[in-house]
């Protein structure tokens, strides 16, 4: 007899699109990134043992060439080479290369079991415990199979015992298969095939070798407790009061999409630390071109001041000279930390490489990156209360706790199944033959086969089970529990509302704050700078002093600090209302979906 195979689904199949539209006038095609299985490095395969950078690369599945350069930069030179890239450049080159969600904190190394990575999903989804394709393969038809042989030699001290014989000479052969399947509302079906060959001595047999042919068809129905498609859906097969119910394909699918949620959460926060790392590489440019700037003029007023000096001219006394000087070698050495950065100060090359490790690029390759973007000073003017609708309903903390939620709401109707008795239909229907051979023809009980089509031999059997513990206390237990913990993360979403209404309530405000902050930054240097101007036309002509030059650059260049400044927090601000309204990945053209072995990125 044939029987019948299934053939079983493989999981999930998706793909995750980074639909990038930058602010810059062109784009910058680049291939996606897609996970390639076959390009693992083998579990047992050997490492190379040459040098330490070999081996780097072996185990990180390269076999290219390493980075253009490795070696840091001679931090005393000033670079002259640079790569400019967009905001959008940079998320997009970040994301091309995701697989693990890179921060600047090193957890990495610390805490590597801690690191988010576009594997998490899959390997939820491929749990063999607790995933959805384990919930499910609980309701998968199962064959089974036997066949078995044997020799018998016994001697009887009692003929009787022996059924006539005092040395019973046997042989035998068995052969059962059979197939089982657990249904949706908690029954279970089954069907089993048999044939059973005996050959023995017993005298008091009809045949010297009889063939026994036997099919049975079986049911066993829970109609209270256990039973139902709702309760099995959550519950799984098998479940106990108390437990989470993990195998219910209901709790393992909302199970995963908590893992989606988690990785589009890591996914957020890394997309805002690489815009908050360029709008820092942005900052540092810039006050590094206003110190070159600043050491420049200090130059030639220090020049200017020697000149008179070397003259004999009024103003060229020697403390003036030596504090026009100092003055320069001040602004001289600035740029040096602007550059290099120091323990209070990111410089140039800090953030640079710090942007370059977050967006997976090489520590250096000969040029610098420069951002080309610069925030827009417009002003923003937000509508609170569609902004707000929005951040609940966008917001990944809140959806996940709403998932949280259902969750221990499935769960609750599950533990209330458990307060009925255990109540079973249970039926079998058995058709027999019997005969001297298997097959074959002739008169009765000559063949198996056609005795066992004749339909002579139907048996059946029909009965009702009942379980009920006394008292049930285990179950009430489960029920009490569970309507806690509803109450319990309906308590903490609300907390959480309340915290996500205050979050967008203070990046706003900071956005309107750093709003009237750039105006009166840019007023500030707009004086500072026409001060300067003035006071070197006057000491040009001999009307003013060195002191009120130098002091007249020194607060140009704080005025133009300052509005650098600010004009860097507010971009950050504005990303920031983004990141607090749930809305940062769909404002930079992230879009999430599922994927059968991880999450993966296409950028155009």
């Amino acid at each position: 007899m044939a029987l019948p195979t299934r053939t079983s689904g493989i999981g999930w199949l998706a793909g995750l699109m980074m639909l990038a539209c930058g602010c810059a006038s062109h784009d910058s095609p680049s291939a996606p990134s897609v996970w390639q299985p076959l390009d693992a490095v083998p579990l047992h395969a050997p490492v190379p043992k040459d040098n330490a950078a070999a081996q780097v690369r072996f185990l990180a599945g390269e076999s290219a060439s390493p980075p253009p350069s490795l070696r840091p930069r001679n931090t005393a030179v000033e670079p002259t080479d640079f790569v400019d890239m967009t905001r959008q450049q940079v998320i997009e080159t970040a994301l091309r290369d995701s697989r693990v969600i890179r921060d600047l904190g090193g957890r990495v190394l610390d805490s590597p079991s801690a690191v988010t990575t576009r594997y998490d999903f899959a390997l939820q989804q491929t749990d063999p415990f607790y995933g959805p394709q384990a919930a499910l393969a609980e309701f998968d038809t199962v064959l089974n199979s036997s066949l078995t042989a044997a020799n018998n030699d016994r001697v009887f001290n009692n003929a009787v015992l022996g059924g006539g014989a005092q040395e019973l000479l046997q042989d035998t052969l068995s052969m059962q298969s059979g197939l089982s399947r657990r249904l949706p509302g908690g029954g279970v079906v089954s069907l089993d095939r048999r044939i059973d060959y005996d050959n023995n001595n017993r005298s008091a047999n009809l045949f010297p070798s009889v063939w026994e042919t036997q099919m049975e068809v079986g049911i066993r129905q829970p109609l209270l407790r256990g039973a139902g498609r709702q309760y099995n859906a959550i519950a799984g097969p098998n479940a106990q009061p108390g437990f989470q119910f993990s195998n219910g394909i209901v709790i393992a699918r909302m199970n995963s999409q908590i893992s989606l949620l988690d990785f589009e959460r890591a996914l957020q926060d890394f997309v805002s630390d690489v815009e908050d790392a360029y709008w820092t590489l942005q900052l540092a440019y810039r006050e590094y071109e206003g110190k070159r700037v600043a050491r420049d003029a200090a130059y030639q007023t220090w020049q200017a001041v020697k000149a008179k000096a070397d003259e004999g001219l009024a103003g060229g006394e020697a403390d003036k000279v030596s504090q026009a000087q100092a003055k320069y070698l001040m602004y001289r050495y600035q740029t040096l930390e602007t550059l290099n950065g120091t323990r209070r100060q990111t410089g140039v090359l800090d953030a640079e490489r710090r942007l370059r490790f977050l967006i997976g690029m090489p520590t250096t390759d000969g040029v610098l990156i420069r951002p080309v973007d610069r925030g827009s000073p417009a002003p923003l003017v937000y509508d609170w209360e569609a902004m707000l609708a929005e951040a609940m309903g966008a917001r990944v903390d809140l959806r996940r706790q709403a998932i949280r939620i259902q969750q221990e709401e499935a769960r609750l109707l599950a533990a209330k199944n458990f307060l009925l008795p255990q109540l079973d239909v249970i039926g079998r229907y058995r058709l027999r033959g019997f005969g001297d051979d298997l097959t074959g023809d002739g008169p009765r009980f000559a063949s198996a086969y056609d005795d066992f089509f004749s339909l002579d031999h139907q048996e059946w059997e029909f009965g009702v089970e009942m379980q009920m513990a006394a008292g049930r206390r285990q179950a009430r237990a489960a029920v009490q529990s569970a309507k806690l913990k509803i109450q319990r993360e309906r308590a903490v979403w609300d907390t959480q509302q309340r915290l996500v209404t205050h979050e967008l309530s203070e990046a706003v405000a900071r956005v309107e704050v750093l709003q009237a902050g750039i105006q009166l930054t840019r007023q500030r240097m707009q004086a500072a700078e026409q001060r300067l101007q003035a006071t070197r036309a006057q000491y040009d002509i001999g009307q003013s002093t060195v002191h009120l030059v130098l002091d007249a650059q020194e607060d140009f260049i704080e005025a133009q600090q300052r509005f650098i400044e600010a004009s860097t927090d507010y971009a950050i601000a504005i990303k920031n209302v983004s990141l607090a309204s749930g809305c940062l990945l769909r404002d930079r053209g992230v879009r999430l979906a599922e994927t059968a072995y991880c999450v993966d990125i296409h950028t155009r």
